[in-house]
């Protein structure tokens, strides 16, 4: 069920802004893939859950004047990052998405995150462009659903073009679309094609839930479902508003972690 409207560049960069996972970028070297560690795979972006859920601030890492890297905050461990994301922009290009499962220690969190990373291009530019999740009570099963409020909205990165989260969104390694209260696709990406046959069914579960729960027409802005039933099994999904106050909202789907290996994809 396709909407007539299907660009929505403001309401795309405040659906990647406000993601209730962590989305971001480094921006590649020309050079690749021969890296300077002092200076390449600079941070681009991180949308704002980062600072909530890990306790680093967007700006601070991605300041474009000197935007940080993995060696800045990594010095022990930096080059299996550099590595890790050479391989990825040699060898995962959009629409392949390689998959990664990882210990993280973050001023506001110690835990294991799944990673899903693909490369794209945006003018002349590469970037990595991943998404990724702590293992928390949702993916783990020990909770089916969660209703709460995404953090406040941060200050939009002035460095970051509004062409650039179109890009993004339509690259994006988990499948995503932007949809209405009554489940009406205004936009999607590449990968929600995968789910092509089952999206329909999925957004009706979904947001009767959602309906069940007397939440939209409250301060609730997102929504997690851990164990919606796909053909390729059990799935994570998320829906949040795409903006605040909004009636329209975003839906992502990936797998759960129980049918990813637990070792790169390569």
């Amino acid at each position: 069920r396709m909407a007539g409207v299907t660009k929505l560049p403001h309401v795309i960069s405040r659906v990647l802004r406000r993601a209730p996972f962590v989305v971001y970028a480094k921006k590649a070297p020309d050079t690749l893939p021969f890296y300077d560690a002092d200076k390449d795979f600079g941070y681009y972006f991180f949308s704002d859950l980062m600072e909530s859920l890990y306790g680093l601030s967007p700006a601070f890492l991605t300041a474009s004047d000197a935007p940080r890297n993995a060696k800045m905050d990594h010095p022990d461990d930096y080059e299996a990052y550099f590595k890790d994301d050479v391989g990825v922009c040699t060898r995962f290009h959009h629409p392949k998405v390689k998959r990664i499962v990882e210990s993280w220690k973050m001023p506001a969190m110690h835990t294991t995150v799944l990673i899903r990373k693909t490369s794209m291009f945006f003018g002349q530019d590469q970037f990595m462009l991943g998404c990724f999740s702590p293992f928390d009570d949702l993916e783990l099963g020990v909770t089916s659903f969660r209703a709460g409020r995404l953090q406040e909205e941060l200050e939009e990165p002035a460095h970051v073009e509004t062409e650039w989260f179109e890009a993004a969104f339509k690259h994006l390694p988990n499948a995503t679309a932007i949809i209405t209260a009554d489940g009406d696709i205004l936009a999607q990406n590449d990968l929600i094609m995968d789910y092509k046959h089952e999206l329909p069914r999925v957004i009706d579960e979904c947001l009767s839930h959602i309906y069940g729960t007397q939440s939209l027409d409250t301060n609730i802005d997102s929504w997690k479902f851990s164990n919606v039933s796909l053909e390729s099994g059990k799935s994570r999904v998320w829906v949040w508003r795409s903006t605040p106050g909004s009636k329209d909202l975003a839906i992502s789907i990936r797998p759960k972690h129980e049918f990813i290996q637990r070792q790169d994809a390569y």
